[in-house]
């Protein structure tokens, strides 16, 4: 039972206690509903302050005490328990109170794996009027744990002692236990049994049990900026002839903007006493300042005191932070020392929207030790990020070192762009490399044996030739056309120098930092030791430059909140589980993985939209239909947006189509819809190596698809007429999902390969857009607030190896790391781009692109955290 409310601090100012006003109004005209409820029985006993009344927890409700207050008030509450706390408050009510709780409580509370644990003591300092025995001091030392359901449930016991000078009051041991709902994100329901085992003191004074039912509503969206809780307890009797005494209570918190929550509780007393019930009342406020809690207020009421007003104060040091008090504005310093890799790419990204929306962070430097992306796409995404951030009036400096042309792409959107006075910009123009294995294979004496759809279908070339045809060069041409075009724009829009210009400036790198600054490329030199002195000039004022340290909040809503689901289709496509090859880096997408985490997106009902990133260059023809499949049912039932992220090229783009929002950057590589078939004839090596091979079958095409020899013309001819249905199926399934005609398709399809712009041109896409719009559509369609978490599926995982390796201390920028010293670069991005041979079968048609390393733009891809993604042109300085 909390009976005591909180009192107003006595310096209160006038719109303080016009609040506080306003606070006791509800929270009477609530109390007085509770009290109608329970005024049959209420008249018939008045219940008694018990000698485990603990120190009151002022405005603190049953159903949403998730702070130490739960280990008192409701210990399944400790469940919720955002972080680590400890907290002190005093509650003084005068001498002349006739209530006896009243003193100091001190509480500490941890949450742990799967439960959270606290420990309270109490030490009760009763005033002169309170009744005998309940005059005399008295100490409790109670220990609360709740287990970790979830947000949504939570049951959690109490176990208290309770000591005292006087006999009467010492010796008890009793057990508190509680239960709360929470179905909504805006409703709480909490029942608390208190002192069910009935304990008895050395002089066997018994305690009553106590029962309290708990209601809490957050009517503004489920946030905290209102919160009003019901709630009335209930103490049974001894006597059979009495009935049990009922004590309702309302209490209400009310966010201030800037400063923190004003409190306010009413409990009505003695209901069936003469002259009507008697009121114990309080209103305060709780002032947040970062992880510290300062709370004060006013206890009155005639229940509390005869004359005059009671106060409490208390102060909690926290783990964790809620909105409070705007602390002085900070620049914030977020370095990276590796390229991130799809999945850290996204959380790099929501780290700047993050600072983006804090306004106690007035700049942003980034200081860059990599390149900040792995492709041109990703790019474009982390300079939309700058670019917001500037929207949201936050000032932002790139610090660079040995960059390259991602970087200067990414940071001619910032305010400043400093060099290290040592370093350099390696950077001149782009250029594409393809890999051609035809001569390898036949030297070995391996012959590559493919059906293909379309000339513009390129992948099969790699395998079967010792270069490109005319029609792979113009197409490679034009496709790095595209992308420097792309990259020049961007480029010049934020550096604000003409294209042609600029097209002239950067023919003349690769650049010395003194070059650089000269060509208008950079704006400052300066070394590590004198950021400060940079981030002062270009905010031009004295600044405080922190790293990005977050911390902890405390929850806005109550349960489970409904969230965006963000799936990935990250890596080579194949049948099955996904996998990866750690000491390549290559990653490999699973079509059960990925089916299975739409299919959980989809059945989750907390999950309103799905945002389907997509990062691979294709694979197996079955896997993307499978993939495709399972989107089109979840588009079906709740939004599905797809956001193409450095690729979404062949059975990427297959499994994109699924019918809702199609977002692509510009450079986005896309399309490639075609189909190719084929096997390698390793019979010419075996003979090398000196082995024979006798093979007996029970028809002609029994062994077709086996290694040890090659098609005949009838079985390549009707090869030919599967891959003509295979590819007519891709089409259906693109002209379906896009609602074009099968012939509108094929006039962009044939494998040929398209950036995001020209796929928004010939309706491939909807949008032009990163991953912050896509997110935002979702949020939209599914209807949800700004600040809607965002669930990442499916989870990240890793082969045998690589866990192995992170067992011993090898994380997985560190395995990628190793693949890099143990072979060249060169040789690193051959072995990936045979990687085919080694996951997909003989017998697997393919819906896939074309290797051709990563994207770089002049300086070498360092360690990522995530393996690199083919297939997309590898780019290189031209020096």
């Amino acid at each position: 039972m909390n009976d005591l409310p909180r009192p107003q601090s006595p310096a209160r100012r006038a719109p303080f206690a016009r609040a506080a006003a306003l606070l006791g109004v509800y929270a009477t005209a609530a109390t007085a509903a509770l009290a109608a409820l329970a005024a049959p029985t209420a008249a018939l006993a008045a219940p008694t302050d018990g000698p485990s009344q603990p120190i009151p927890d002022p405005g603190k409700a049953v159903a949403s005490s998730d702070d130490t207050s739960a280990i008192a008030l409701n210990p399944a509450n400790l469940s919720f328990l955002p972080g680590t706390e400890l907290r002190w408050t005093w509650v003084s009510t005068g001498s002349a109170s006739p209530l006896p709780a009243r003193g100091h409580s001190i509480a500490l509370g941890v949450p742990l794996w799967y439960v959270s644990t606290g420990l309270r003591f109490d030490f009760l300092d009763p005033p002169e009027a309170a009744a005998a025995p309940l005059d005399s001091a008295a100490r409790w030392v109670r220990w609360g744990l709740a287990l970790d359901t979830g947000p949504g449930f939570a049951f959690g016991t109490t176990l208290g002692w309770g000591s005292s000078d006087a006999p009467a009051l010492d010796g008890y041991f009793s057990l508190t236990s509680g239960v709360t709902l929470r179905p909504f994100t805006w409703l709480s329901l909490s029942a608390v049994a208190r002192d069910w085992n009935r304990p008895e003191s050395r002089l066997r004074v018994a305690l009553e049990r106590s029962y309290d039912l708990g209601i809490a509503v957050r009517p503004v969206g489920g946030r905290r900026a209102l919160e009003i809780g019901l709630e009335t307890a209930y103490v049974e009797d001894s006597d059979p002839d009495e009935s049990g005494a009922w004590t309702p209570r309302a209490t209400l918190g009310l966010r201030v903007p800037y400063v923190g929550t004003l409190r306010g509780d009413v409990t009505l007393r003695d209901l069936a006493a003469d002259g009507g019930p008697h009121i114990a009342a309080m209103a305060g406020l709780d002032v947040n300042v970062g992880e510290l809690q300062v709370s004060a207020g006013g206890v009155f009421g005639d229940a509390v005191t005869k004359s005059g007003t009671g106060f409490y104060t208390g102060v909690a040091l926290r783990s964790f932070s809620e909105p409070g008090v705007q602390l002085p504005a900070r620049v914030v310093r977020v370095r990276l020392d590796s390229t991130p890799g799809v999945r850290r790419h996204t959380r790099f990204l929501q780290q700047l929207w993050r600072l983006a929306e804090d306004p106690e962070v007035s700049g942003v430097a980034l200081v860059l030790r990599a390149e900040p992306a792995s492709s041109l796409a990703h790019a474009e995404e982390v300079a939309d990020a700058i670019r917001n951030l500037r929207s949201h009036g936050k000032k932002v400096l790139c610090h660079l070192e040995d960059a390259g042309g991602r970087s200067l792409h990414v940071c001619s959107h910032a305010d400043a762009i400093a060099m290290n006075p040592a370093g350099g910009l390696r950077f001149s123009g782009i250029s594409s490399s393809y890999f051609y294995f035809g001569g390898l294979l036949k030297k070995l004496g391996v012959q590559a044996d493919i059906v293909r759809i379309g000339a513009h279908k390129l992948a099969a070339e790699q395998f079967a030739r010792e270069g490109s045809t005319q029609v792979g060069k113009d197409d490679h041409q034009a496709l790095l056309d595209e992308l420097s075009g792309a990259f020049l724009g961007e480029v010049s829009a934020g550096r604000r120098i003409p294209v042609e210009e600029l097209k002239r400036r950067l023919a003349r790198g690769p650049f010395l930092a003194q070059e650089a600054r000269q060509s208008g490329l950079v704006d400052l030199l300066a070394y590590d030791d004198e950021l400060g002195r940079v981030v002062d000039e270009v905010m031009g004022r004295s600044s405080r430059v922190v790293d990005d340290d977050p911390g902890d909040e405390a929850p806005e809503r109550w349960g489970y909140s409904p969230k965006i689901a963000l799936v990935y289709l990250d890596g080579d496509m194949i049948d099955g589980e996904s996998r990866s090859i750690p000491l390549l880096g290559v990653k490999l997408a699973g079509s059960y993985t990925v089916a299975g985490a739409l299919r959980r997106a989809r059945e989750d009902r907390n999950v309103r939209a799905v945002v389907l990133r997509v990062e691979t260059g294709g694979g197996s023809t079955l896997a993307s239909d499978v993939i495709l499949r399972e989107a089109i049912l979840t588009a079906r039932v709740k939004p599905l947006i797809v956001s193409m992220g450095s690729q979404a090229a062949s059975g990427g783009y297959y499994a994109s189509v699924a019918g809702g929002t199609l977002f692509a950057t510009r450079s986005t590589i896309t399309g490639s819809i075609g189909i190719f078939y084929g096997k390698v004839d390793v019979t010419g090596l075996l003979q090398k190596l000196g082995v024979g091979l006798e093979t007996f079958r029970s028809s002609p095409r029994a062994d077709a698809e086996s290694l040890y020899r090659p098609f005949t013309d009838d079985e390549r001819e009707q090869l030919g007429v599967k891959v003509k249905q295979l590819y007519d199926r891709f089409v259906a399934r693109v002209a379906e999902g896009r609602r074009m005609r099968p012939d509108e398709v094929d006039a962009v399809a044939r494998g040929r390969v398209w950036t995001g712009a020209q796929a928004l041109e010939r309706r491939l896409i909807d949008r032009i857009g990163g991953l912050r719009e896509a997110l935002a559509e979702a949020r939209r369609l599914g209807r949800l607030p700004d600040d809607a978490p965002v669930l990442s599926l499916p989870e990240e995982d890793t082969s045998l190896l690589g866990y192995a390796l992170s067992l011993v201390g090898f994380s997985a920028q560190a395995q990628g790391e190793l693949a890099t010293a143990t072979l060249p670069p060169v040789m690193l991005d051959a072995a990936r781009a045979l990687t085919p041979f080694l996951v997909f079968g003989a017998d697997r048609p393919l819906a896939r692109s074309e290797f051709a390393g990563e994207i770089s733009f002049g300086v070498p891809t360092t360690a990522r955290e995530d393996a690199p993604r083919g297939p997309a042109p590898r780019a290189q300085a031209e020096r």
